[in-house]
């Protein structure tokens, strides 16, 4: 499954500690990401919190341009 599809199935707003296991990284990385708005999150009563529906249309939006073959083996961005 997905990552983008285990977002959409979850139904309960994460932890620092939840995001970080699904990204596989550090809750440090998770909080300096959500603290310099590049991860979207909300407080409440001063914890962050993340919304996993959220979390799976910031993924959508990061995902690269899709790269297609040309003619003679080269790799073009698709537009």
């Amino acid at each position: 499954m997905s990552l983008i599809a285990q977002l959409e199935k979850e139904t309960r707003v994460l932890r620092a500690g939840d995001v970080a296991k699904l990204f596989q990284v550090t809750p440090q990385h998770v909080y300096k990401m959500a603290a310099n708005g590049r991860l979207p999150s909300f407080r409440v009563a001063g914890a962050i919190r993340f919304d996993a529906h959220e979390l799976a249309t910031w993924l959508r939006r990061a995902q690269p341009v899709a790269l297609r073959p040309e003619q003679g083996g080269e790799w073009r961005r698709s537009a």
